[in-house]
């Protein structure tokens, strides 16, 4: 059977809006995510395929394109995009260029796959962030994102290669052991768990990025758990809240 290339440079919705789907790689397994169901969105087909070089991304944007700039173009995809942090600093140039306003959805796990502080290259090539907190504590994000410490580089390549902390323990769980380089003054370390690393992106993003979103999945949490969430985001001093 013949496995089509996925697309790169996708629309739904919107057509305003462009989206951006440059791996399938992922540091969570989340039963609820929409790529273990389907093979894309909006007649696109997002699974399979080469990850896109620079030009390759180009050309697929540069085919989209119309008279006007897109209103926003955002990274994401069926895969987690800052895996390729590469493409996301290099083509800033050119996106900024092309539309009103560039958008990143993430799982924040962006610091622990490439074993580094990147909030600030993330920061310099992207307006607007969106972060899947997902759960209200610890406990949950680990039932429902299932991270996997596999996925996590400890070289800072982002490849799932290195030396990670086996799973099976409790105490192990959701953990990732990673070479550290400190990008922040007075910053001591990366974080080394999946949960903390996602409440470090979003603490540390108001005052870098124009506007920061949490989100959460409604149709796997109570709205006891709901109410939780955003109140966690608010006190990590993150105001926009969604639910998904």
């Amino acid at each position: 059977m013949y496995d089509p290339p996925m697309d790169i440079a996708y629309r739904f919705g919107d057509p305003s809006k462009l989206y951006l789907n440059v791996t399938n790689r992922c540091t969570n397994r989340c039963g609820f995510c929409i790529r273990y169901h389907a093979d894309g969105v909006g007649g696109s087909n997002l699974w399979g395929g080469s990850e896109p070089d620079l030009d390759t991304l180009l050309t697929a944007v540069e085919a989209m394109r119309g008279p006007e700039p897109f209103r926003e173009v955002t990274w994401c995809g069926f895969g987690e995009p800052t895996y390729r942090l590469d493409l996301i600093t290099a083509a800033a140039p050119y996106l900024r260029g092309a539309s009103r306003s560039i958008r990143l959805n993430t799982n924040g796990h962006a610091c622990l796959i490439h074993g580094r502080d990147v909030l600030g290259e993330l920061a310099a090539a992207v307006d607007d962030v969106s972060v899947s907190l997902n759960a209200p504590n610890r406990r949950r994000y680990l039932e429902l994102c299932r991270p996997d410490s596999e996925s996590v580089a400890a070289t800072g390549s982002g490849a799932p290669e290195g030396q990670p902390v086996p799973e099976g323990s409790s105490a192990n769980a959701g953990q990732a052991t990673i070479a550290v380089t400190p990008g922040d003054p007075g910053r001591e370390s990366a974080p080394r768990d999946f949960w903390e690393a996602v409440l470090d992106f979003l603490t540390r993003s108001p005052g870098r990025f124009r506007s920061v979103q949490a989100s959460v999945v409604g149709a796997v949490l109570s709205a006891e758990e709901i109410g939780a969430s955003r109140e966690l985001a608010r006190s990590l001093g993150v105001e926009l809240f969604r639910v998904r």
